[in-house]
């Protein structure tokens, strides 16, 4: 057994890396422990081909929260990003529309397509700001449960309704989100397909079903949360973790790598170290884990320890994904035939989304109803190294595609023989929207929902850690008695996304579990 620890933190992602930073800065003789030979979970920046670099599965900053990234000074730490400020969206049709931070041009630019729409669009984003507003505020709250009878939850829930006491409308506009198809929601304000399609867009990341379903709405509002807009770290995603890191480290966090955990050790209710692969016990006075909930309440703590109903409540937590990235390794930038710098005032589209109709979007996930791949996947386009030089030789590109839909398993075959396929489809929907782009690319790696659970540990590859519905989000996250960070076993806690408020590297899950940590602490 090595030196006892006041916390030990199962899982070096982004999450728990903050939660060790500010535990550390607290006081606390914090430890991370991480299973792969790298820090960042999810946030890391690795080599996928000779000389090339790339965010292997996250790949936008714009959800870091701004309270983090001042309270732990990451910019202190090396950490810097580029806004990229407009997105292309190529059309059928041989056109396409940008959309920028600067509302004035894009409403300029949905003007080219449809009078009317350009008119809506600052009532559409001012009819959504509300309910943005109200899930910022709610990122930093501990989900109270309006199930629980007893005096201490009662208060707490009064002290919640009171503080919120006014935003019925908000609220309302939330219900919407998580009743509504991304398609009904949108076609309240907007008649073109081309600029429906572009806020569609936004609902199919990191979610399992199409726009047309119910519910798909709030995953366009929810990727709207982010305070950073479309920003990217120079150095890729690690640079994130690599600054949380090191402000930890000067608070004297300490890290372990290649050091996988087979069990939290509990004792009588409570919590007291861990036991890795190896053999090896190290002991704290309290565990936090930054793995999925599945992993952390699934295998790592023995099911005699926790209650029957949240062992069965954590068996039917959702995490399947049908999400794909493909790293690019090229030789020039994509040329996008429908691009014009003279219509557009972009210089350069590093930044694209492929999905031109709303059709197009739904179509993609047909296929994977049926338990296979799209044969024409929508595609996020991202040139990196337009912006950021470190990651490829000189003259050569980084281009990475995150699109969908890829489910976990194939109905009637198997992914060794499909991987190839799946690339030609992906590299088809290119080179009809970027000519001959398919023969610029030197080399590439795809990574599907099956390697993201294998490499990263998340179960079912969902890159939000687990989907984002109804029945999941708030009070029901990860599921209902685990909503508060805490668990039912004492000194027992978690940091990562499948807890509040989920995925997206945020660092918010991180911030809070380290608060209530410190809440607790005298107690513990």
């Amino acid at each position: 057994m090595t030196d006892k620890y006041d916390a030990i933190i199962v899982g070096g992602g982004h999450n728990g890396l903050t939660c060790g930073a500010y535990l550390s800065k607290a006081g606390l003789k914090t430890l991370v422990i991480e299973r792969r030979d790298i820090l960042g979970g999810a946030a890391v920046t690795e080599e996928f081909s000779p000389g090339f670099s790339a965010s292997s599965y996250s790949f936008i900053m714009g959800h870091l929260h701004p309270k983090v990234i001042k309270d732990l000074e990451l910019e202190k730490f090396g950490l810097s990003r580029v806004v990229v400020d407009n997105v292309i969206n190529p059309t059928e049709d041989g056109d396409c529309i940008v959309f920028s931070k600067d509302p004035k041009k894009t409403q300029a630019q949905i003007a080219r397509f449809s009078q009317k729409d350009a008119e809506n669009y600052p009532k559409f984003f001012a009819s959504m700001q509300n309910a943005i507003d109200l899930l910022r505020r709610l990122q930093f709250e501990v989900p109270v449960d309006p199930v629980k009878r007893d005096i201490k939850s009662l208060i707490k829930a009064g002290k919640f309704g009171w503080k919120y006491r006014d935003v019925s409308d908000e609220i309302y506009d939330i219900i919407d989100g998580l009743s509504l198809s991304a398609h009904d929601y949108v076609d309240r304000w907007f008649e073109t397909p081309v600029v429906k399609a572009k806020f569609m867009y936004w609902a199919t990341i990191g979610g399992n079903v199409g726009p047309y379903s119910p519910g798909t709405a709030f995953y366009l509002i929810a990727h709207l949360i982010g305070q950073l807009g479309m920003s990217f770290p120079i150095g890729g995603m690690g640079a994130i973790s690599n600054a949380i890191h090191a402000s930890g480290k000067t608070a004297g966090l300490e890290t372990r790598v290649s050091a996988p955990v087979e069990k939290i050790l509990v004792r009588d209710g409570r919590a007291y170290g861990v036991r890795l692969e190896s053999g090896e016990e190290i002991h704290a006075r309290c565990v936090v884990t930054n793995v999925n909930a599945k992993i952390a309440f699934g295998q790592m703590v023995d099911k005699e320890h926790l209650p029957e109903e949240i062992v069965g409540r954590i068996s039917r937590y959702r995490t399947r994904g049908k999400s794909f990235k493909i790293l690019c390794a090229t030789d020039s930038l994509p040329e996008y035939a429908s691009f014009s710098q003279e219509k557009t005032g972009v210089d350069y589209p590093a930044y694209a989304h492929i999905g031109p109709t709303p059709e197009y979007l739904e179509r993609a996930f047909d296929d994977a109803k049926y338990g296979w791949y799209s044969k024409k996947p929508f595609l996020s386009a991202i040139v990196p190294t337009y912006y950021d030089k470190t990651l490829a030789p000189e003259g050569k590109h980084v281009v990475s595609l995150y699109g969908g839909v890829a489910p976990f398993e194939l109905e009637g075959g198997s992914w060794d023989k499909e991987r190839k396929n799946l690339v030609r489809n992906a590299f088809d929907v290119m080179d009809e929207y970027a000519p001959g782009f398919s023969d610029t690319v030197l080399d590439y790696k795809l990574i599907l929902p099956k390697d993201i659970e294998e490499v990263v540990n998340m179960p079912g590859g969902n890159t939000l850690h687990g989907e984002m519905t109804l029945d999941q989000l708030f009070f029901g996250r990860p599921v209902p008695g685990l909503a508060d960070y805490r668990s039912p076993i004492t000194g027992l806690y978690q940091c990562g996304a499948s807890s509040h408020p989920g995925g997206a590297v945020s660092a918010v899950p991180g911030h809070n579990a380290a608060r209530e940590i410190l809440k607790d602490w005298k107690r513990l």
